[in-house]
């Protein structure tokens, strides 16, 4: 099951997998990581905008799962921006992960 939690001020937003895993996503960097038409060019994922774009106060004032997405609502942008979880779990930096195994070149 999986759960989403904000901490009070919604500069960090929790994801609860399981019992016991929590990965921690910050609200810039999920709002910098977005990959909406605004921020990242469809056809080929360019960033269109830079971090120094971003407001220095984003922060998430909502944020619910629906299937296998995640949708965050940005402030003071008034911006909702959806996530696969997938690729959060995937793109978590503060978990270690551990590299496949095979040939080492």
């Amino acid at each position: 099951m999986k759960q989403i939690n904000l901490n009070d001020n919604g500069t960090v937003l929790t994801l609860e997998t399981g019992v016991s895993d929590q990965f921690r996503f910050h609200a810039l960097w999920l709002r910098d990581n977005a990959w909406d038409a605004e921020t990242r060019s469809p056809g080929n994922g360019q960033r269109l905008i830079a971090l120094r774009d971003i407001p220095a106060d984003t922060y998430i004032q909502s944020a619910e799962l629906r299937n296998k997405q995640l949708f965050a609502h940005f402030q003071p942008e008034d911006k909702t921006v959806s996530y696969d979880i997938d690729w959060l779990l995937a793109n978590a930096y503060d978990h270690s992960s551990v590299p496949p195994k095979g040939w080492l070149m």
